[in-house]
């Protein structure tokens, strides 16, 4: 046992962060007014090789709260890399990830406890609700949002399947999904400068190719902070960019060659019948769909080169045949 801490938490909360000393510090801080009664958990703070004073202020957090916060550095930069090293040290049998400028309501944690209560359900997430920073252009409507980690699918529980699955600002795991699936993709989340994303989506599409349940609950919600750099046209064409590179990387990691063909045949048809549209929202969203067309294309050539297929662990059993956009 860690000095100072009690033993076997149901829940580690892993927080990664980067040179986000001020919000991290804020996250952290709603998180430890977390009402969950009855439940005992850890908060897992990974900095991922911090060159700011971020890394100080998590060890102050730890400090000032030794019987609920951990701390630790992974040097190797990226997301992937963070949230794994974060599984590795992880205490409790449910994992729930939030971003280092994610703000979780006081009930979060009891919602992920009981979404994640049966034993067949091994992931879950919540609304993502924006708290935006700075004005917001006239262009910003909702077909950016999603890019923007904004999510919300409603006040009842459902079951999530491809294309439905929780964002990574929010979700939990069982241990079970790590033990049976692997970890999360090194070829997959941020990196450094690098938009590129989904390394949560791969994760779940290989929960749902071996049949477990992915879930959708109303009761885990955040407030995520959405820095005034991100709402530029500038920006959210490189998002758009790098969303079709990572779902590039997950066709061909499930579905090899059919399934960058089957990618390219729908993000053509995307791009061409996207309409003119007069307004500067419809001027920029044509030119992002263009943007993820001409990344997926891009992909197809070098990701067969330099990413291997998933392969499933002996743990999880034979994978449901997929092919996107079924």
């Amino acid at each position: 046992m860690i000095h100072g801490m009690s033993p076997s938490p149901e829940v580690s909360v892993v927080i990664c962060t980067r040179n986000r000393s001020k919000l991290l510090a804020e996250a952290c801080g709603s998180m430890l007014e977390m009402e969950a009664p009855g439940l005992n958990w850890e908060l897992l703070i990974v900095d991922n090789d911090s060159t700011d004073d971020t890394l100080e202020q998590a060890r102050s957090i730890e400090k000032a709260h030794p019987e609920r916060v951990r701390v630790m550095v992974e040097k190797e930069v990226g997301l992937s890399a963070t949230r794994n090293a974060g599984i590795g040290a992880a205490r409790g049998g449910i994992l729930a990830f939030l971003d280092d400028d994610a703000f979780p309501a006081r009930d979060w944690l009891s919602g992920i406890a009981a979404a994640l209560s049966a034993p067949q359900i091994l992931c879950a997430g919540g609304p993502v609700e924006p708290l935006f920073q700075g004005e917001l252009p006239e262009w910003l409507d909702d077909r950016f949002l999603p890019y923007l980690t904004v999510w919300d699918k409603g006040p009842e529980t459902l079951p999530l399947q491809y294309n439905e699955y929780p964002r990574g600002a929010n979700i939990a795991y069982r241990r079970e999904a790590f033990e049976r699936f692997g970890l999360f993709s090194p070829h997959l989340g941020r990196k450094g400068r690098s938009l590129t994303s989904c390394e949560e989506i791969e994760h779940c599409l290989r929960i749902e190719r071996g049949g477990g349940r992915i879930v959708y609950t109303p009761a885990a919600r955040i407030r995520h902070w959405v820095d005034a750099s991100r709402i530029t046209p500038e920006w959210m064409e490189k998002r758009f960019a790098a969303q079709g590179r990572s779902e590039a990387i997950i066709h061909y990691q499930h579905a090899g060659h059919r399934g960058l063909r089957k990618g390219l045949r729908v993000y053509f048809a995307n791009a061409k019948n996207t309409p003119e549209g007069t307004s500067e929202a419809d001027g920029l969203y044509r030119r992002c769909t263009n943007a993820t067309l001409r990344a997926f294309f891009l992909a197809c050539i070098d990701v067969p080169f330099r990413i291997p297929r998933y392969k499933p662990l002996p743990e999880a059993g034979p994978p449901k045949p997929w092919l996107p956009f079924q």
